[in-house]
């Protein structure tokens, strides 16, 4: 399956101290400050990372002021990195957790969308790529 079909990604900055490890975390706006941060658990989703953020000079994932991330903005079946341990059905809601991750866990979570893959359990480390419905991601 392709990773992100038929999408223009976005480029944004990233609060300082916030690095992404690889495509597939959820971002979310930080307050008021035109940056991006990794999703807590309670927090709206407004797109997927499509890659690593920016390295600095000696190949390590910057920290400082100014770091970027290309992302792809919510709508249309993403491909998301998935908390440890989670078994997804066919139709199953997603929703949004801590550290950029999704998983099935609904309590006080966002809804990111609707898991349209053949069923999985996901391995016992994070990370594991899952397709997901995002059109209809929690707004609220």
């Amino acid at each position: 399956m392709v990773q992100f079909s038929g999408a223009d990604p976005r480029n944004g900055t990233l609060k300082t101290g916030t690095t992404v490890s690889g495509p597939g975390l959820l971002l979310t706006h930080d307050s008021t400050n035109n940056t991006l941060d990794l999703t807590a658990a309670n927090e709206i989703a407004i797109g997927v990372s499509a890659g690593d953020s920016t390295r600095d000079v000696d190949g390590v994932l910057q920290t400082a002021a100014g770091a970027k991330v290309s992302f792809f903005p919510l709508g249309g079946v993403l491909m998301v990195q998935s908390e440890a341990s989670q078994t997804y059905t066919t139709g199953l809601l997603v929703y949004a957790q801590a550290d950029g991750l999704v998983g099935t866990t609904s309590s006080s979570r966002k809804l990111l969308g609707i898991y349209v893959g053949e069923g999985e359990t996901t391995s016992s480390s994070a990370g594991d790529m899952i397709p997901v419905m995002t059109a209809g991601a929690a707004t609220a």
